[in-house]
């Protein structure tokens, strides 16, 4: 024991010597790694549906209203069951269901650029030339294995310019991306295009050329691309493919959702995830509200935005499937609380919104407070690797596991930092442990 003690690295002999402690004393060395989960806290989420607003949501107008002053604009509100929390009035449905919902109304971001924002939002680090960073879906998978033995264990739905994926971790980590949740997965089947015989006989000329090549190139990299291709085919050819077909449901339902892209979007998220797979992020665009903000773009795209959430919500219910599924709503920024001359709202970093619901989070509460503006925190400020480090508590992944790059380098899945005296490497997200009491 003493040998392999020694012949491991820092990081992991320190983990080695916890977890033998733990599993010898029932004590922990290192208290607060893993006291979430140890508690009973969290690890409850089995999925996630990822609801992102592309192009920075206004907080001020849907969950941190500010009725009656300048800043509140024309956005009146709509009164939850909680005594003193209200929601914008274009979102109904989920102030009717706000004991479901945990607002964070202190979120802030580093950068007002809509792509560097995204970007830290989605990975828990800033976008740098010389390396990709992966989604919350690609570390789910990483850290707690691939769920469905065919299907993938991520999918991307919408408009997904600019996005991570798997970053660093690779191809066989990577989304399955629809743009269209009503075309499903166009050309997956073999016989849409050739025939089965054709098909197999090019599938038989590829695999003696990929021999050749994978025997004589054997790195992490081919091998990586060769279980993407694997899984790939093994998709095209499985039974399982009738969960991205949305004409499977009735026309109520997919009513009831709305007839828009992301209501859509939002319904193929719920059969993906009855289905078995971890992780689905569902885009919506039309956020970037800089011009006649109360003209109909508001209505519209929180309305839609209600609509889908509040059937969802009852959908999972209906299945039993809220509490193993986490709901996750942001957006990159948020809107400033100055209307400007074009009667909008411009790029806002210092003070935005988001919510978590389901997945064994308590709902009917509001964490974090913007100031009477909106315009900064006031109370207990989030940023957005606090965010992704609750996201991955709610679900179980250990926010202290470090995970390498190709080039060696390591990184965690809501952030890390170097103790520069010891130089071990500690997470930096903090989850939000009131969703979890």
């Amino acid at each position: 024991m003493k040998s392999h003690l020694n012949s491991l690295d820092q990081l992991s002999r320190r983990q080695f010597v916890e977890r033998t402690a733990k599993a010898m004393l029932g004590v922990s060395l290192l208290p607060g790694l893993d006291t979430a989960i140890a508690q009973g806290k969290g690890g409850k989420a089995k999925h996630i549906i990822y609801m992102y607003m592309s192009g920075g949501m206004t907080h001020l107008d849907t969950f941190d209203p500010k009725p009656g002053t300048e800043n509140g604009g024309k956005t009146g509100v709509a009164k939850t069951p909680v005594p003193g929390i209200v929601l914008g009035e274009f979102l109904p449905g989920l102030a009717e269901r706000f004991k479901d919902i945990a607002v964070v109304r202190s979120l802030q971001q580093r950068t007002a650029d809509h792509r560097g924002a995204s970007y830290w939002m989605r990975t828990s680090y800033e976008r740098r030339a010389t390396i990709v960073h992966p989604c919350l879906g690609a570390w789910g998978q990483r850290l707690l294995g691939k769920m469905h033995p065919t299907l993938p264990d991520s999918v991307l739905v919408g408009d997904a310019g600019g996005h991570p994926g798997a970053g660093y971790l690779g191809p066989s980590y990577a989304p399955l991306p629809i743009g269209d949740p009503n075309s499903g997965l166009p050309n997956s089947a073999i016989h849409t295009s050739i025939d089965e015989k054709t098909f197999n006989r090019r599938l038989d000329m590829m695999e003696t050329f990929n021999r050749g090549f994978g025997s004589k190139f054997k790195n992490e990299e081919v091998a990586a691309y060769n279980e993407f291709y694997d899984n790939s085919l093994s998709l095209m050819k499985s039974d399982e493919l009738e969960v991205f077909d949305l004409a499977k449901e009735p026309q109520e339902k997919r009513d009831r959702y709305g007839q828009n892209r992301f209501g859509q979007g939002l319904l193929l998220a719920k059969r993906l995830v009855s289905k078995g797979i971890r992780y689905v992020e569902v885009i919506k665009g039309g956020w970037d509200m800089h011009n006649d903000l109360w003209g109909g773009t508001i209505q519209t795209n929180a309305g839609e935005l209600d609509q889908a959430i509040s059937a969802l919500i009852d959908d999972l219910k209906a299945e039993g499937l809220f509490e193993e599924t986490l709901l996750v709503l942001t957006t990159e920024f948020g809107r400033t609380p100055r209307i400007n001359a074009n009667a909008g709202r411009d790029h806002h970093s210092l003070c935005f919104s988001g919510f978590l619901a389901g997945g064994g989070i308590v709902g009917g509460q509001v964490y974090g407070k913007s100031d009477d503006l909106g315009h900064a925190p006031a109370e207990n400020m989030v940023e957005q690797k606090d965010f992704n480090a609750t996201i991955a508590t709610a679900c179980g992944m250990p926010i202290d596991q470090v995970i390498y790059s190709p080039s060696g380098r390591p990184f965690m899945v809501a952030g890390h930092k170097e103790n520069r005296d010891t130089k071990e490497i500690l997470p930096e997200g903090k989850p939000i442990m009131q969703f979890f009491s």
